[in-house]
């Protein structure tokens, strides 16, 4: 034999072998394939992402108030009377709503009201008297005029008659004595009602004297309206529509000034209140939209804007308070109540949306798995790790993009612990067939 051609024994087993490795190799993978294929599916829900409008939205909580709330007292002394409304009643502006006794009250009325034409009297008889010595000093001293001109027109008679021889020298001395006592009577008249002028425009004793008494007049008009307001002030009234929220006194009560008697509170509309976090604040100014819902009030939800926002914390807090008014007219809100107050912080219109339920944490970050049909698998389909960039979300849904992912794609919502990257899978029988439209609320 050649030795060319020829073998050991040990490299002929060892051709032998790798030849048959190289035979069976190719069976052994698709064995293994096969063993893959036939592994049994793990059951799956999945939800179909569709395009559509997210709207992500910040949940805070506030609480109403009454638009006006007053506690109303009394500012006099005195017995209650009457008191004549009870908690939840509805009343109207200036209706009486507490009676203080006022009988001390009008005694004192009467009695100002007394002081009150004394001074007046006083004062009429002080001015008649200082009008009636001015009035008499004027006719005084025309009087005097007329009796000085009087006795000069008699001088000059009797001179004329004297001449001609018809009276004596004596009747003329007597003319001219006459004339000269009218003159000095007209001169001392003349200063009389000087003086009487003079009295009245300068402040004379009289004139002092109508000035004090006209002070007394006035003080005496001061009295009676002081006596006049308590006795208004008797009587406690609603000082605007609105409902009793509060009574704390009864007929036969003391009150006294600064205690509260009542508490009127206007409900309609009413205030809701709500502390705005300042890393909020970007998100909510006068106008922004907003739902309101109250937990004692099932099956009631509001819709409104917001009225105002504080430019200032409120005290004690790191919160800015945003105020909404909400119309009430059948009083269904009280003051008091805790409300959910959502605002749209930010809204995506055209955004692919699946469950929240759908996302999972891998190594790569954030990921879905989506279905992959398999023709060689007897199941459903195999569960693809495709990693994704979130968006806005909700408490139920998320905004999603990235490679593969569109309108249509099924995602995985519920399954196991074990699934993994290319694991077979079977739809279950309550698997949906697309994402649940986004909510309005979180």
């Amino acid at each position: 034999m050649d030795k060319r051609t020829s073998c050991t024994p040990a490299a002929a087993r060892m051709l032998a072998i790798l030849v048959a490795w190289s035979v069976l190799l190719p069976f052994a993978g698709c064995a293994k394939k096969q063993a893959q294929n036939d592994a049994q599916p793990l059951s799956v829900t999945v939800a179909v992402a569709r395009r559509g409008a997210i709207s992500e939205r910040l949940a805070l909580t506030g609480v109403v108030a009454a638009k006006q709330q007053a506690n109303l007292s009394s500012v006099i002394t005195g017995t209650i009377l009457a008191v004549d409304v009870n908690v939840g009643d509805r009343v109207s502006a200036g209706q009486q709503l507490v009676r203080i006794d006022d009988s001390t009250l009008r005694a004192q009325l009467l009695q100002s009201e007394g002081s009150l034409n004394s001074a007046q009297a006083r004062l009429a008889q002080i001015r008649s008297g200082d009008t009636g010595t001015a009035v008499s000093a004027t006719a005084n001293l025309s009087s005097a005029r007329v009796a000085y001109q009087t006795a000069l027109a008699n001088v000059r008679r009797n001179q004329q008659l004297f001449a001609q021889g018809y009276v004596s020298q004596a009747a003329v001395d007597q003319a001219n004595e006459a004339a000269a006592a009218a003159e000095a009577q007209l001169r001392s008249a003349e200063v009389t009602a000087q003086n009487a002028t003079v009295s009245g425009s300068a402040g004379s004793a009289a004139q002092s004297e109508i000035r004090s008494q006209q002070a007394a007049v006035v003080e005496a008009q001061g009295a009676v309206q002081v006596a006049r307001a308590q006795i208004a002030q008797a009587v406690v009234v609603a000082p605007f529509d609105g409902v009793v929220t509060q009574r704390s006194v009864d007929p036969g009560s003391f009150a006294v000034p600064g205690t509260a008697l009542v508490q009127v509170s206007a409900l309609d509309p009413v205030y809701v209140n709500i502390g705005i976090p300042e890393e909020d604040l970007p998100y909510i100014h006068p106008g922004t939209a907003v739902d309101l819902s109250i937990g004692s009030l099932p099956g009631h939800s509001w819709h409104a804007q917001v009225s105002a926002v504080n430019s200032a914390t409120t005290q004690g807090t790191l919160s800015y308070l945003a105020r909404v008014v909400l119309p009430n007219p059948e009083l269904d809100l009280k003051a008091g109540m805790v409300a959910d107050v959502r605002f749209v912080k930010a809204q995506q219109t055209g955004a692919i949306i699946v469950p929240r339920a759908a996302l999972v944490q891998s190594d790569n970050g954030t990921a879905v798995y989506v279905l992959e049909k398999s023709p060689e698998c007897k199941c459903d389909g195999k569960a693809k790790l495709t990693s994704v960039v979130t968006g806005l979300e909700t408490d139920t849904e998320m905004e999603i993009s990235g490679e593969g992912i569109a309108p249509g794609v099924k995602v995985i919502v519920l399954r196991p612990d074990t699934l993994k990257d290319g694991s077979p899978v079977s739809i279950s029988s309550g698997s949906g067939t697309t994402a649940s439209p986004a909510r309005a609320s979180t």
